[in-house]
C-alpha cells in the first residue's frame, strides 16, 4: 500500500520466508505463524487482521507487524474514574467513545509487541514506516484512532520516534513474570518464607476440602471437547469484572489455539461435582511459559480460592515444562507480587486518524492512559544463604 510496505490478509500469504527475515532478530510466540493462524480462525465479532512486511531502502525485510481493525469503546482503555466521569455523556450521546480502532496489534491481550524486526534493521525508520502505512489503512477503513500495542520499557527506545509523529505515549497495565525457576511447586513453596508459604497451605487446604479435582490437558482433541461453551462463559465472566476490557475473544479462538498450537497449549481444569468451574491457558514457549487467560465461577470461588489454587496447578505445570521464566500477564497485581511476580511498565502510543480526534486523544492523554506503576515487589523468598545455615545449626545438613 505505501512504497515500502506490503499488506497480506492472511499469514499464509506472506511468501515462505519473508515474514521469519523480517521477524528474525526479535523472535516471539506471539509472532509465529501458528498463533497467527489461530488467531485469524477466532476473530471477535467485527475485528479484521492484516500482516504487513515493511522494506528497507534495498527492497529488504526489515520489520514484520500484524494489525487489526477492531471496533472499541475507548472508555475501556481509561481507567476507572474516566469511565465514572464519562457516564453522563453517555446518558445523552450513547456512542460516545466508541469507535474503529487501526491497532499495530492483536486483539489478543497478553501483554506482546506484535511487531518484529529484521538483524540489522534500521528500527526508528521501519517504525516510520509502518506508521504511514497504519495512516492509510485507517483512512481506508474509516478508522477514528490508530494505536501501537503493547511496549515494554526497552521498547520505548525504538518506539518513541512516534511521538514525534502526533502520537501520545500512555500506561498500559503493568506485566508481572516470575523469573525464579523451580523443579515444581513443592520446591517453590519450600523456598517461600513461612508466612507466604502458611498463606498456600491454607489455600490448599480449602481447596482439597472442597473437593476440587484438577486435570492438564494437551490433547487438542481433548482440549476441544472439554471446552464447551458452558465453560467458556467461565472466561466471560472474568472479562466482565475487568477493569481493561480490550477484547472478547469467541470459543472458537480457543478451539483454535489447541489445534494449531498442539503439544505447546494446555488447558488446566479444576473440576467440582463433575463440572469444570475453573480453568487457565498455558503456552510453552522455549525458556518461558505463558500464562494467557483464565476463567472462574465467581459463585463457586469462596468456598474453594479457586483462583490461587488454579494458578497453583498452572504454576506446578510451568516449572516441570522447564521454563526459565513464568509470564503471568497483566491485572491481578496484588496476587502475583505475592506469588513473587515482579512488575514492568507497559505502554501504548496512540493518535487521532484526524484532526478533531488527534486533539481530543492530546487533551485526554493523562485520563486515556493514566501512570499505572506495578506494584512494589514483595520479598516472599527465603534467604538462600541464611537458610543453609540455619539447617547447618539443625544438623540436618550434612557433608
Amino acid at each position: 500500500m505505501t512504497g515500502h510496505c506490503t499488506v497480506y490478509e492472511a499469514i499464509d500469504q506472506v511468501p515462505p520466508g519473508v515474514w521469519e527475515a523480517a521477524c528474525g532478530a526479535t523472535p516471539s510466540c506471539f509472532t509465529d505463524r501458528d498463533f497467527l493462524r489461530a488467531v485469524e480462525g477466532g476473530l471477535p465479532a467485527d475485528a479484521r487482521v492484516y500482516h504487513a512486511i515493511v522494506a528497507d531502502d534495498a527492497g529488504r525485510p526489515a520489520a514484520g507487524a500484524s494489525l487489526c481493525l477492531l471496533p472499541i469503546d475507548v472508555l475501556l482503555l481509561a481507567g476507572p474514574l474516566a469511565r465514572r466521569a464519562a457516564g453522563w455523556c453517555r446518558r445523552v450521546f450513547p456512542r460516545f467513545g466508541r469507535l474503529r480502532l487501526m491497532c499495530c496489534g492483536l486483539p489478543v491481550s497478553a501483554g506482546q509487541s506484535q511487531v518484529g524486526f529484521a538483524a540489522g534493521a534500521d528500527r526508528g525508520r521501519a517504525v516510520g514506516r509502518l506508521d504511514a502505512l497504519l495512516r492509510a489503512l485507517a483512512r481506508r477503513e474509516r478508522a477514528g484512532a490508530i494505536v501501537f500495542k503493547e511496549f515494554d520499557a526497552a521498547d520505548v527506545a525504538v518506539m518513541d520516534v512516534l511521538r514525534a509523529r502526533g502520537y501520545i505515549r500512555a500506561d498500559s497495565p503493568p506485566m508481572y513474570d516470575l523469573t525464579r525457576p523451580f523443579p515444581d511447586f513443592e520446591a517453590y513453596c519450600a523456598a517461600l518464607r513461612s508466612h507466604y508459604r502458611s498463606e498456600v497451605r491454607r489455600s490448599q487446604r480449602k481447596f482439597e476440602q472442597a473437593g476440587c479435582r484438577v486435570a492438564h490437558l494437551r490433547d487438542p482433541a481433548e482440549i476441544v471437547r472439554a471446552y464447551t461453551p458452558a465453560v467458556h462463559r467461565l472466561y466471560e465472566a472474568v472479562v466482565a469484572k475487568s477493569d481493561v476490557k480490550f477484547e472478547l475473544l469467541p470459543a472458537t479462538f480457543f478451539h483454535q489455539l489447541a489445534g494449531r498450537l498442539s503439544g505447546r497449549v494446555s488447558l488446566t481444569t479444576v473440576s467440582r461435582g463433575g463440572r469444570i468451574v475453573a480453568f487457565t491457558w498455558g503456552l510453552a514457549c522455549g525458556p518461558e511459559y505463558h500464562i494467557l487467560f483464565c476463567g472462574i465461577d465467581y459463585d463457586e470461588n469462596p468456598a474453594a480460592d479457586l483462583y490461587f489454587n488454579v494458578m497453583y496447578h498452572q504454576l506446578d505445570l510451568a516449572f516441570r515444562s522447564g521454563a526459565r521464566a513464568v509470564r503471568f500477564g497483566q491485572t491481578a497485581d496484588a496476587f502475583k507480587t505475592r506469588v513473587g511476580c515482579t512488575g514492568s511498565r507497559r505502554y501504548f502510543y496512540a493518535r487521532g486518524a484526524g484532526p478533531l480526534l488527534g486533539w481530543v486523544i492530546r487533551r485526554a492523554a493523562g485520563v486515556l492512559g493514566p501512570p499505572r506503576f506495578p506494584l512494589k515487589e514483595r520479598d516472599v523468598f527465603k534467604d538462600p544463604a541464611a537458610d543453609g545455615k540455619a539447617r547447618r545449626r539443625s544438623g540436618r545438613e550434612t557433608d
